[in-house]
């Protein structure tokens, strides 16, 4: 029975021996590879299809886009400024001095000798023949002197040609003082002609002066045309 195991253990032995030195005769014969000749050929592989592929898909050239120049700036005079300019909105000078770079607008003097014509009536109209009315003015003083009541007169301007005076009223001094924002009613009777008068009628300027002063204002009255006065029917006994 020993011999037996004992047999049975060296067949173990030898089977095992053989069976490494297959594996070993095996693997001494694969040759091993060669790791650089590997690398240099996928480095290769790699440009090759890298070039391949820079063929079929060539990349286009971008074309820059044309700029156009800007027009050169022309240094000029600067304009100054006037008013409530300023940088920034604040109402004042740039500079924050508060003040104004443009020439001050000089004030207007106020006139001392002028009238406002503020109401007229009767209106330019016709008129009946030989009628007797009173054309009426209303003027404020509107200058900065007070109309004295010995100084200022009302007179018929004889200077104008296409005038002609239809009243018995040539000059008369104004009747108050006035004095300036206040007004003045100023009345000159009216004598309507007893003959027909066809247009232009009659026309009348009337000149408002100061002996200190000169002139202060004209105004003007027309009657276009007169129109002769209804014929009275007689009443029967």
């Amino acid at each position: 029975m020993q011999k037996q195991i004992k047999t049975a253990g060296i067949g173990l032995v030898l089977i095992t021996v053989l069976l490494l030195s297959a594996c070993g005769t095996k693997a001494a014969g694969e040759p091993t590879p060669d790791v650089a000749a590997i690398r240099t050929q996928a480095v290769q592989t790699a440009q090759a299809e890298m070039t391949v592929q820079a063929a079929l898909n060539p990349t286009a050239t971008p074309i820059p886009p044309t700029i156009t120049p800007l027009p050169t700036a022309t240094v000029g005079t600067a304009v100054p400024t006037s008013g409530s300019g300023g940088s920034g909105g604040s109402g004042g000078s740039s500079g924050g001095s508060g003040g104004s770079s443009g020439t001050a607008i000089p004030t207007a003097t106020p006139d001392a000798w002028k009238c406002e014509i503020v109401d007229e009536y009767p209106l330019d109209k016709p008129q009946m023949t030989g009628w007797e009315y009173d054309r009426h003015w209303v003027i404020r003083n509107i200058g900065t002197t007070t109309w004295w009541a010995n100084d200022v007169y009302v007179e018929f301007d004889d200077t104008c040609t296409v005038c002609e005076n239809i009243s018995y009223q040539t000059k008369f001094f104004i009747n108050k003082n006035v004095e300036p924002g206040d007004t003045i009613d100023i009345f000159v009777d009216i004598d309507v002609p007893t003959n027909p008068v066809a247009l232009p009628g009659y026309t009348m300027a009337w000149d408002m002066i100061s002996g200190n002063g000169g002139l202060i204002c004209e105004f003007w009255n027309n009657i276009p045309s007169t129109y002769p006065a209804p014929t009275k029917t007689p009443v029967p006994d």
